[in-house]
């Protein structure tokens, strides 16, 4: 299964929304979350199962969303991360079932996770188009659906600028957001410009015109050094 193939999965069940400089933003302070984190583990992972229902709580604020999917990081420490990336890999090889097995384990250690939630939500829809599967037409909808919740978050935390990037937790989430709700398939190169990915762009999209994104990677660079020992961001 290639790239577009699985993009094309994904996106049949989005309902994308532009990202248009004329909305309201909310920027991520991590210094904030993290403290809510220590301070009221038990609220934010109360918000983190809400937003991870199978059906879509709509009673969900932008700020709790945030709360939930950001702070999320810091209760886990991207732990299932080898799990998740695994999961697409097998996805890729269309190995479906064992793909599933291994997004079930990276989601029961973070059921926010972008690459397990597409990764599962991809192959359910692909078993179900085999009857002998057992797989019901409809099982993959709750997880494009809690991803798109996800991508929706993500969206509302900046403009893609220099001076409004949006945050992220993982690279991978670039690439889900690029890919699965701006429909960003032609890039260029990525280089690091202070505490953001940058990434150059051959040619926009009907969602996202502009030559260029920026993704706020505070948190990407804290896992790094906490896996390999370096000194840790300070937050404020």
């Amino acid at each position: 299964m290639n790239k577009y193939i699985l993009t094309f999965v994904c996106c049949l069940t989005f309902s994308l929304l532009g990202v248009a400089q004329t909305r309201e933003i909310i920027p991520v302070n991590w210094g904030k979350i993290k403290k809510e984190v220590k301070k009221n583990p038990e609220h934010v992972k109360e918000l983190v199962k809400r937003l991870s229902a199978e059906k879509i709580d709509t009673t969900m604020t932008y700020p709790e969303r945030i709360l939930a999917f950001y702070g999320q990081s810091f209760l886990t420490d991207d732990s299932e991360e080898l799990d998740a990336r695994e999961s697409m890999k097998l996805l890729r090889e269309e190995k479906y079932k064992d793909c599933i097995k291994r997004a079930d384990k990276a989601l029961g250690v973070n059921p926010l996770n972008l690459d397990a939630l597409c990764a599962k939500g991809a192959a359910l829809k692909l078993l179900a188009t085999d009857s002998k599967s057992g797989v019901a037409k409809g099982e993959y909808v709750q997880y494009f659906n809690r991803m798109f919740c996800i991508l929706n978050t993500i969206a509302m935390t900046g403009y893609g600028d220099k001076e409004h990037p949006f945050y992220v937790t993982k690279v991978s989430d670039e690439y889900s957001f690029m890919n699965h709700y701006l429909e960003l398939y032609d890039r260029e190169r990525q280089v690091l410009a202070g505490n953001c990915d940058l990434i150059y762009l051959k040619n926009g999209s009907k969602y996202y015109d502009a030559k260029e994104i920026y993704f706020e990677i505070t948190r990407v660079l804290e896992l790094e050094s906490i896996k390999f020992g370096l000194m840790k961001p300070d937050y404020k």
